[in-house]
Formats: structure tokens, C-alpha cells, sequence
């Protein structure tokens, strides 16, 4: 699937539109809330949106810190197509066209200057960058402020990630296992949008359930409920 097509279709997760009238961080806890209530609905039950981690289930003695793991220069082409969008070229100050050629974010106008869509250069790959993802949550694990669990989790949203890619992680999680580093996350899960990843640290076995378009839209819904700005 070429970036470009990913892009887009995140973009129709959210339903076309802007992602400016929903809470982002809210809409994407949320929505990790709602996978692990789809696939693990006894274990996730009474989990609720708190803060380091985000999902907490006090009862159970459980949290899940969630993330995404896009390319920095690749959230920011994002973050672009729902800025610019529809605007005029022409309106674009010297600096913010500097930014965009140095982040590689080409831009695509009509014929009378409008943009139309904006996307970040080519990649290799998926776009994601899911081991510095896990490091810096992992070091934000072992930090002061951050509540521990008896388990310990982390939701990585890798859009359209491969399985050769998923055993990479593995690997680099194995890797990091003779780290000196107080805590460790007892499973991974990462969400494609089209499968749910869930890897055990322990044993760095993981299985692989798949999700169709209409649980996608079913979570999508929920979260963009949740997260929707008042006003809008």
C-alpha cells in the first residue's frame, strides 16, 4: 500500500473530517480503549482514560501506555494536510514553505493555487518507527510520576505495519531486555488497522487477530464520540 493511500484512508477512519474539531490525544486513547475491549473484552473491562499510563484498570492491577510510532517528518506532513488543506499557496509566509521543504513535505495545488493534498517524501517501508516508539516509552516507564502496575503494557498504533516489521520489534525488545533498567512492559500491542499485534515480553511469543472495516467503524465511532471538541 503506498503512503499516499494509507494517508488517505486514516484520514476516512476519522470519518473526512478534520481531526481540528476532534481532542487527538483523547480520540487516540480512546480508541486503543476500545481494541482492547473488542479483542480482550474480560481483561480490559472497567478500563478507564487516565494519565501515565493512559488506560488504567486499578481493580485489575493494570495499565497501558499508548502511542504512536509514525516518522517525526511524517506526523508533521500529517499534522500539514489537515492544516492546509483547501488553503490558498499564495497565503503560505516564507518561513512555513522553508519548513516544509525541509521536512520534505511536498504540497499538490489545482489549477488555481488551492492545495489539494500534502504529503510527506517517500519512504521505505510502513513510515513507522516503532522501536524509538517503545524506547521512549520505556524510559518514560522507569521515570518518577509514572504509576506501575503488576502488568505493565503498551499500545502502539503502527498504520499498516508488516509482520516481518512486528519481529523486528521483537528482536530489539529481546535486545533491550539486558538493558539495566528497573521495569519492563509485559505485552506490546500494536494496531495496523487492519490486525492486532500482541506481544508477550516474557516470552516474546505473539499472536495475530485481524479486524474488519466494520469493528473498525464501530471503534472509530466511539472514539470520535468521546473525543469530539464541544462547540463543533
Amino acid at each position: 500500500m503506498s503512503l499516499m493511500i494509507a494517508v488517505l484512508d486514516i484520514f476516512d477512519h476519522l470519518g473526512g473530517i478534520s481531526i481540528r474539531k476532534l481532542n487527538e490525544k483523547i480520540y487516540r486513547e480512546e480508541y486503543a480503549r476500545q481494541v482492547l475491549l473488542h479483542f480482550y473484552p474480560e481483561k480490559y473491562e472497567g478500563a478507564l482514560l487516565k494519565d501515565k499510563p493512559d488506560i488504567q484498570i486499578e481493580m485489575k492491577d493494570i495499565g497501558v501506555e499508548v502511542t504512536g510510532s509514525l516518522l517525526e517528518r511524517i506526523r508533521y506532513g500529517l499534522a500539514q494536510f489537515i492544516e492546509l488543506r483547501g488553503k490558498s499557496f499564495n497565503s503560505l509566509s516564507s518561513k512555513k514553505k522553508d519548513l516544509l521543504r525541509e521536512k520534505e513535505v511536498f504540497l499538490n495545488v489545482d489549477n488555481e493555487g488551492i492545495i489539494e493534498y500534502i504529503m510527506p517524501a517517500a519512504v521505505w517501508g510502513t513510515g513507522n518507527d516503532t522501536k524509538t516508539a517503545y524506547t521512549k516509552k520505556l524510559k518514560a516507564l522507569n521515570k518518577d510520576g509514572f504509576q506501575f502496575f503488576n502488568e505493565n503494557n503498551l499500545f502502539l498504533f503502527a498504520e499498516y505495519e508488516e509482520e516481518t516489521e512486528v519481529q523486528n520489534l521483537i528482536s530489539f525488545i529481546e535486545e533491550y531486555k539486558y538493558r539495566k533498567m528497573k521495569h519492563f512492559f509485559d505485552h506490546v500491542y500494536i494496531y495496523t488497522y487492519k490486525e492486532l499485534y500482541t506481544i508477550s515480553c516474557k516470552d516474546l511469543q505473539y499472536t495475530s487477530m485481524p479486524i474488519d472495516h466494520s469493528q473498525r467503524k464501530l471503534i472509530n465511532d466511539v472514539a470520535r464520540k468521546a473525543a469530539t471538541v464541544d462547540g463543533y
